[in-house]
């Protein structure tokens, strides 16, 4: 079988999506948990309280975020996207928060796979209620 022009841009066309597909490690989720529920956004340099564990005051849940991104990184960075996502969705906290790590492998089509590994953070996104004095 010989190969023409159309099947030489096909294979080229299918090893860059597999190349792309494994470059996209760098994710952040959102799940509302209260459907019909939105709170304002706050603004960028409104503080937002990261715990690993649970806040001494009342709280309603807003969502749960998830984000994710290349080691090199450091959770640094991990804690700066989920505090902005909870900016994004009106949040003042996140509790039980819980970090890890994923090893994934990259696949360059053709040549090589290289073994990766991934951060992960996710918490629960809430906002805190005023009680009356």
């Amino acid at each position: 079988m010989r190969l023409t022009k159309d099947h030489c841009r096909q294979l080229i066309a299918m090893a860059a999506v597999l190349f792309l597909s494994g470059c996209a490690v760098a994710r952040q989720d959102f799940i509302q948990l209260n459907a019909g529920t939105s709170f304002p956004s706050r603004t960028s340099d409104s503080p937002v309280v990261l715990t690993v564990g649970d806040l001494d005051k009342p709280y309603q849940e807003v969502g749960v975020i998830h984000v994710s991104g290349v080691s090199r990184q450091g959770y640094g960075d991990l804690n700066d996207k989920m505090r902005a996502k909870a900016r994004e969705v009106g949040a003042d906290a996140i509790i039980f928060v819980h970090y890890g790590t994923e090893n994934v492998m990259s696949v360059i089509p053709f040549f090589f796979a290289m073994p990766y590994d991934v951060l992960t953070a996710d918490g629960l996104a809430v906002r805190t209620v005023d009680q009356p004095s």
